[in-house]
């Protein structure tokens, strides 16, 4: 089941996005070390992606590959090419036969 998160991030700001598996996954899905995930941000739901950035299992967090934590990191460079507007997103597995939407929700995008 997808969860849903909202959140807002402020223009030409670094940030590490965070996210995590509600339930450990069961061993059919596969080791955690071999999901390959993906975040991706657009401008209509259903929309084409106008930003994908691959995400990794945390390296600060223990045990992340037993537990599903995954970080994706987002420049400054990148989040100043966004418009201040609401944004759809989606966090993703895309392994071939285990394509799944993880999170999903809206990314306010604001300047300060």
């Amino acid at each position: 089941m997808t969860e849903t998160q909202d959140f807002s991030i402020n223009k030409g700001c670094d940030y590490r996005l965070r996210f995590r598996l509600v339930q450990p996954p069961t061993a059919e899905l596969g080791s955690l070390t071999d999901w390959n995930v993906r975040f991706e941000l657009r401008t209509a739901r259903g929309g084409t992606a106008i930003l994908t950035v691959n995400g990794g299992l945390s390296a600060n967090v223990p045990n992340a590959d037993q537990f599903g934590v995954w970080d994706v990191t987002l420049p400054a460079a990148q989040t100043n090419t966004l418009t201040e507007k609401t944004y759809f997103y989606a966090f993703r597995r895309i392994d071939t036969g285990y394509v799944d939407v993880l999170s999903k929700g809206q990314m306010f995008v604001e300047k300060y």
